[in-house]
Protein backbone atom coordinates (compact mmCIF):
# COMPACT_ATOMS: atom_id res chain seq x y z
CA UNK A 1 0.00 0.00 0.00
CA UNK A 2 2.82 2.40 0.91
CA UNK A 3 4.62 1.60 -2.35
CA UNK A 4 1.43 2.28 -4.30
CA UNK A 5 0.91 5.62 -2.52
CA UNK A 6 4.52 6.63 -3.25
CA UNK A 7 4.11 5.76 -6.92
CA UNK A 8 0.88 7.71 -7.07
CA UNK A 9 2.48 10.77 -5.45
CA UNK A 10 5.41 10.64 -7.94
CA UNK A 11 3.05 10.42 -10.89
CA UNK A 12 0.76 13.17 -9.60
CA UNK A 13 3.72 15.50 -9.04
CA UNK A 14 5.12 14.68 -12.46
CA UNK A 15 1.83 15.46 -14.15
CA UNK A 16 1.62 18.77 -12.31
CA UNK A 17 5.12 19.71 -13.46
CA UNK A 18 4.25 18.55 -16.95
CA UNK A 19 1.30 20.90 -17.18
CA UNK A 20 3.68 23.82 -16.83
CA UNK A 21 6.45 22.28 -18.90
CA UNK A 22 4.33 21.72 -22.02
CA UNK A 23 2.17 24.82 -21.87
CA UNK A 24 4.34 26.87 -24.23
CA UNK A 25 4.85 24.17 -26.91
CA UNK A 26 1.11 23.39 -26.85
CA UNK A 27 0.45 27.02 -27.69
CA UNK A 28 3.10 26.90 -30.41
CA UNK A 29 1.20 24.07 -32.08
CA UNK A 30 -1.68 26.44 -32.85
CA UNK A 31 0.43 28.39 -35.36
CA UNK A 32 -1.33 28.78 -38.68
CA UNK A 33 1.74 29.17 -40.89
CA UNK A 34 4.83 27.18 -41.78
CA UNK A 35 8.21 28.45 -40.47
CA UNK A 36 8.58 31.69 -42.38
CA UNK A 37 12.29 31.52 -43.24
CA UNK A 38 12.15 28.14 -44.96
CA UNK A 39 12.68 28.36 -48.70
CA UNK A 40 9.63 26.14 -49.20
CA UNK A 41 7.38 28.12 -46.82
CA UNK A 42 5.17 29.65 -49.56
CA UNK A 43 4.49 26.19 -50.98
CA UNK A 44 3.72 24.33 -47.76
CA UNK A 45 0.14 23.49 -46.82
CA UNK A 46 -0.88 22.65 -43.27
CA UNK A 47 -2.01 19.03 -42.94
CA UNK A 48 -4.39 19.68 -40.04
CA UNK A 49 -5.42 22.91 -38.34
CA UNK A 50 -3.62 23.50 -35.05
CA UNK A 51 -0.90 20.93 -35.73
CA UNK A 52 2.71 21.72 -36.66
CA UNK A 53 2.71 19.57 -39.79
CA UNK A 54 2.98 20.98 -43.31
CA UNK A 55 3.57 19.25 -46.64
CA UNK A 56 4.29 20.08 -50.28
CA UNK A 57 4.76 17.78 -53.28
CA UNK A 58 5.60 19.29 -56.66
CA UNK A 59 2.83 18.06 -58.99
CA UNK A 60 5.15 18.27 -62.02
CA UNK A 61 8.00 16.26 -60.49
CA UNK A 62 8.68 12.82 -61.98
CA UNK A 63 10.16 11.25 -58.89
CA UNK A 64 10.62 7.80 -60.40
CA UNK A 65 13.59 9.06 -62.45
CA UNK A 66 15.72 9.67 -59.35
CA UNK A 67 18.16 6.94 -58.40
CA UNK A 68 20.61 8.56 -55.98
CA UNK A 69 20.24 10.78 -52.92
CA UNK A 70 22.60 13.15 -51.13
CA UNK A 71 21.94 14.70 -47.70
CA UNK A 72 23.24 18.19 -46.88
CA UNK A 73 24.79 18.89 -43.47
CA UNK A 74 21.97 19.62 -41.04
CA UNK A 75 21.15 23.27 -40.32
CA UNK A 76 19.84 24.87 -37.13
CA UNK A 77 16.95 27.11 -38.17
CA UNK A 78 17.31 30.70 -36.92
CA UNK A 79 14.09 32.26 -38.20
CA UNK A 80 11.93 34.45 -35.94
CA UNK A 81 9.62 31.52 -35.18
CA UNK A 82 12.34 29.05 -34.13
CA UNK A 83 11.46 27.17 -30.92
CA UNK A 84 14.56 26.59 -28.80
CA UNK A 85 13.64 27.94 -25.36
CA UNK A 86 16.12 26.59 -22.82
CA UNK A 87 18.29 24.87 -25.46
CA UNK A 88 21.89 26.05 -25.79
CA UNK A 89 23.53 26.75 -29.15
CA UNK A 90 25.87 23.79 -28.69
CA UNK A 91 22.97 21.44 -27.97
CA UNK A 92 21.07 22.72 -31.00
CA UNK A 93 24.06 21.88 -33.21
CA UNK A 94 24.42 18.47 -31.54
CA UNK A 95 20.77 17.60 -32.08
CA UNK A 96 20.87 18.71 -35.72
CA UNK A 97 23.89 16.43 -36.25
CA UNK A 98 22.12 13.48 -34.59
CA UNK A 99 19.10 13.87 -36.86
CA UNK A 100 21.22 14.31 -40.01
CA UNK A 101 23.52 11.38 -39.27
CA UNK A 102 20.55 9.07 -38.70
CA UNK A 103 18.98 10.24 -41.96
CA UNK A 104 22.18 9.71 -43.97
CA UNK A 105 22.77 6.26 -42.52
CA UNK A 106 19.24 5.07 -43.19
CA UNK A 107 18.86 6.52 -46.70
CA UNK A 108 22.18 4.95 -47.73
CA UNK A 109 20.56 1.53 -47.25
CA UNK A 110 18.41 2.13 -50.35
CA UNK A 111 19.99 5.01 -52.26
CA UNK A 112 23.66 5.46 -53.13
CA UNK A 113 25.13 8.94 -53.01
CA UNK A 114 25.66 10.49 -56.45
CA UNK A 115 29.13 10.05 -57.92
CA UNK A 116 30.55 12.92 -59.96
CA UNK A 117 27.92 15.09 -61.68
CA UNK A 118 24.53 15.00 -59.87
CA UNK A 119 22.52 13.55 -62.79
CA UNK A 120 19.19 12.17 -61.62
CA UNK A 121 19.84 12.79 -57.94
CA UNK A 122 17.78 14.16 -55.08
CA UNK A 123 19.43 16.58 -52.66
CA UNK A 124 17.86 16.51 -49.20
CA UNK A 125 18.15 19.52 -46.92
CA UNK A 126 17.37 19.19 -43.19
CA UNK A 127 16.52 22.05 -40.79
CA UNK A 128 16.14 21.66 -37.03
CA UNK A 129 13.42 24.18 -36.18
CA UNK A 130 12.69 23.54 -32.52
CA UNK A 131 13.29 21.37 -29.48
CA UNK A 132 10.98 20.79 -26.53
CA UNK A 133 13.12 19.53 -23.66
CA UNK A 134 12.46 16.26 -21.86
CA UNK A 135 12.19 16.44 -18.06
CA UNK A 136 14.75 13.68 -17.49
CA UNK A 137 14.16 11.23 -14.65
CA UNK A 138 10.67 12.49 -13.87
CA UNK A 139 9.49 11.52 -17.34
CA UNK A 140 10.87 8.03 -16.74
CA UNK A 141 9.07 7.79 -13.39
CA UNK A 142 5.75 8.37 -15.15
CA UNK A 143 6.33 5.20 -17.22
CA UNK A 144 7.53 2.70 -14.63
CA UNK A 145 4.62 2.91 -12.16
CA UNK A 146 1.48 0.85 -12.87
CA UNK A 147 -0.62 3.98 -13.26
CA UNK A 148 1.96 5.71 -15.43
CA UNK A 149 2.43 2.71 -17.68
CA UNK A 150 -1.31 2.51 -18.25
CA UNK A 151 -1.51 6.20 -19.16
CA UNK A 152 1.48 5.86 -21.49
CA UNK A 153 -0.04 2.82 -23.18
CA UNK A 154 -3.24 4.78 -23.83
CA UNK A 155 -1.24 7.66 -25.28
CA UNK A 156 0.70 5.27 -27.52
CA UNK A 157 -2.56 3.86 -28.88
CA UNK A 158 -4.03 7.30 -29.54
CA UNK A 159 -0.80 8.79 -30.96
CA UNK A 160 -0.38 11.40 -28.21
CA UNK A 161 2.81 12.76 -26.67
CA UNK A 162 4.20 11.02 -23.58
CA UNK A 163 4.08 12.88 -20.26
CA UNK A 164 7.09 15.19 -19.76
CA UNK A 165 8.79 13.79 -22.87
CA UNK A 166 10.07 16.41 -25.31
CA UNK A 167 9.66 16.66 -29.04
CA UNK A 168 11.53 17.73 -32.17
CA UNK A 169 10.28 20.17 -34.79
CA UNK A 170 12.09 19.89 -38.11
CA UNK A 171 11.80 20.27 -41.86
CA UNK A 172 12.99 18.23 -44.82
CA UNK A 173 13.22 19.87 -48.25
CA UNK A 174 14.18 17.83 -51.31
CA UNK A 175 15.52 19.33 -54.53
CA UNK A 176 16.65 18.16 -57.93
CA UNK A 177 20.41 18.15 -57.33
CA UNK A 178 21.13 19.46 -60.83
CA UNK A 179 18.44 22.12 -61.37
CA UNK A 180 17.62 23.09 -57.79
CA UNK A 181 13.90 22.58 -58.40
CA UNK A 182 11.92 21.88 -55.23
CA UNK A 183 10.51 18.36 -55.43
CA UNK A 184 8.84 18.00 -52.04
CA UNK A 185 9.02 19.40 -48.53
CA UNK A 186 7.62 18.66 -45.12
CA UNK A 187 7.63 20.16 -41.63
CA UNK A 188 6.95 17.78 -38.77
CA UNK A 189 6.86 17.78 -34.98
CA UNK A 190 7.72 14.34 -33.69
CA UNK A 191 7.94 12.77 -30.24
CA UNK A 192 9.00 9.24 -29.25
CA UNK A 193 6.50 6.47 -28.61
CA UNK A 194 5.16 7.05 -25.05
CA UNK A 195 6.22 3.49 -24.15
CA UNK A 196 9.83 4.07 -25.26
CA UNK A 197 11.29 4.34 -21.74
CA UNK A 198 14.95 4.91 -22.79
CA UNK A 199 13.79 7.97 -24.76
CA UNK A 200 12.60 9.59 -21.50
CA UNK A 201 16.02 9.68 -19.81
CA UNK A 202 17.15 12.98 -21.35
CA UNK A 203 16.51 15.35 -24.23
CA UNK A 204 19.42 13.78 -26.11
CA UNK A 205 17.80 10.33 -25.76
CA UNK A 206 14.51 11.80 -26.96
CA UNK A 207 16.20 13.28 -30.04
CA UNK A 208 17.95 9.98 -30.79
CA UNK A 209 14.65 8.09 -30.63
CA UNK A 210 12.94 10.62 -32.90
CA UNK A 211 15.92 10.52 -35.28
CA UNK A 212 15.73 6.73 -35.63
CA UNK A 213 11.99 6.72 -36.33
CA UNK A 214 12.18 9.72 -38.67
CA UNK A 215 15.06 8.27 -40.67
CA UNK A 216 13.31 4.96 -41.25
CA UNK A 217 10.09 6.71 -42.26
CA UNK A 218 12.00 9.03 -44.63
CA UNK A 219 13.76 6.13 -46.35
CA UNK A 220 10.50 4.22 -46.75
CA UNK A 221 8.74 7.29 -48.11
CA UNK A 222 11.54 7.91 -50.62
CA UNK A 223 11.35 4.29 -51.74
CA UNK A 224 7.62 4.64 -52.35
CA UNK A 225 7.88 7.97 -54.16
CA UNK A 226 10.71 6.87 -56.45
CA UNK A 227 9.58 3.27 -56.94
CA UNK A 228 12.81 1.96 -55.44
CA UNK A 229 12.50 -1.58 -54.03
CA UNK A 230 13.28 -2.09 -50.36
CA UNK A 231 16.71 -3.78 -50.00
Amino acid sequence: MTRYRSAKIILTSALAIGTCAIASPAFAQTRDHAPVDLQSAPELTQDQAGRENWTYINPDAVLTKYQTVSVDPGVVYDGPDAQFDGVSDSDRAKYAAIMTDALRTEIAKSFPAPAGAPGNAIRVHFDLIGIQNTVGGVATATRVTPIGFGISALKAITGRQGTLTGSVLFSVQAYDAKTGKLLFAAVRRRTPDPLDIPATLSTTDTVKAVARDFAVAARQRLETMTGTPTP
